[in-house]
């Protein structure tokens, strides 16, 4: 079965009204190997599966627990960068967005998930990184390990997939152990006794663990760093944004307040970069293949149940006409300009419908919260006025280039 592209708007909302009840490709289409991590991952799966497990895992990220997230998450941004300055080129003015900051918003993920990291867990996750980006290489390469077979051949692959697999078990153990010892109340005690009680099968925990940490690593990561390179292009946006910062943290120490509203907030300046740049700047060129349940009419066309779409987001996002004639230009503003609603189907970030990315409010709030801190702490521009880069061994789009960060006076 071939995938149909969507590019219009209408189109999109004809298909993903009812996400919720679609059927995603088996593995992502990516074949065994990718299946072996992430195959029975919630975003991965369909229909009842997906209804259970997405009711057991999506707990600590519901929009109204994500704000109580807001001091950890500053505070890990806070240290992050002093640990960026002391070790990387941050104390000489420069910042590669990408793999200077990478390993911030997984931190904070694995913090929502396994609660405050005790120093142990946290340099066993730190240490796991690098081992899970390099077996990755492996499933992106394609080639046999695409096929079934491939587990019965002594491959490299599958050697680092069972390296990887049985450090990945003893970690989440460890993890869980260590949450109990210090008398957390982390979510990962909750998969745990939910694997324990059979609501959850061991893959379907640990291939979703995964997805949260490694494989979001890439996506929230993309969207991260992009906005880092469009302020540091465009210094007016940026100097928008500090005033607009500084007005809203004026305001909140005078009522006595944290910064909550202002980061949870969709209508102000900062959120509108944060999705200015992603409209720019998709992380994928298509959405995962997905097949609807039920026969439509589609662009005037009727398509059986079972017809898998993908989405062309640089069509969508870009060259679509509801962006007006600057739609190639990065204006923030744009997103202040529209609502939400207008907006819904003619924006390809979280997905579509009933069924969307159940991490996106943890997303957003760090995300902005990393903007803050640097419009805060420093000044951004660029280094050089060459054609843009994105790093090609990352399946995700990642911008391969560095940018001047200075510290601001005062």
């Amino acid at each position: 079965m071939y995938d149909s592209v969507l590019t219009q708007a209408a189109d999109i909302q004809a298909v993903f009204s009812d996400s919720d009840k679609h059927f995603k490709a088996v593995n992502n289409n990516s074949g065994y190997l990718l299946g072996q991590i992430l195959g029975q991952c919630v975003g991965l799966i369909s229909g009842q599966q997906w209804k259970r497990v997405r009711s057991i895992v999506e707990k600590p990220f519901h929009r109204n627990v994500t704000p109580r997230y807001v001091p950890m998450i500053e505070q890990r941004t806070a240290s992050f960068f002093q640990e960026l300055w002391d070790s990387r080129d941050l104390s000489r003015g420069i910042i590669d967005p990408a793999d200077d900051l990478k390993l911030l918003p997984f931190l904070i993920v694995a913090e929502v998930v396994y609660g405050k990291l005790a120093p142990d867990v946290e340099s066993e996750l730190r240490a796991l990184a690098p081992i899970r980006e390099s077996f990755f290489k492996h499933v992106i390469s394609g080639g046999l390990t695409r096929f079934d077979w491939s587990a019965y051949l002594p491959t490299q692959a599958n050697k680092d997939l069972a390296a990887f697999r049985e450090r990945w078990i003893a970690f989440n153990e460890f993890a869980c152990r260590r949450a109990k010892e210090q008398g957390l109340n982390a979510p990962i005690l909750d998969l745990f006794a939910a694997k324990e009680t059979g609501e959850l099968t061991e893959n379907e925990m640990l291939h979703t663990l995964d997805e949260m940490l490694y494989a979001n690593l890439d996506v929230t990561i993309g969207g991260v760093s992009w906005n880092l390179v469009f302020l540091a292009s465009d210094i007016s946006v940026q100097n928008e944004l500090r005033a607009e910062y500084q007005a809203a943290q004026k305001e909140a120490d005078e009522n006595g307040l944290t910064l909550e509203k202002y980061l949870s907030s969709n209508t102000t300046l900062l959120a509108a970069c944060v999705s200015e740049a992603s409209r720019l700047r998709p992380l994928a060129a298509f959405s995962v293949p997905q097949s609807i349940p039920t026969p439509r009419v589609v662009g005037g066309y009727e398509f059986p149940a079972g017809t898998n779409f993908v989405i062309d987001s640089y069509a969508l996002n870009i060259r679509n006409s509801y962006w007006g004639e600057d739609k190639a230009i990065y204006r923030p503003s744009r997103f202040m300009e529209r609502t939400a609603t207008q907006s819904r189907y003619n924006f390809w970030r979280f997905g579509f419908g009933p069924r969307q990315c159940m991490g996106k409010f943890v997303a957003d709030i760090l995300i902005r919260n990393i903007l803050v801190h640097l419009v805060r702490e420093y000044d951004l521009s660029l280094l050089k006025t060459e054609e843009w880069q994105r790093n090609p061994e990352i399946w995700i789009n990642h911008p391969d280039m560095k940018l001047r960060c200075v510290k601001r006076e005062g």
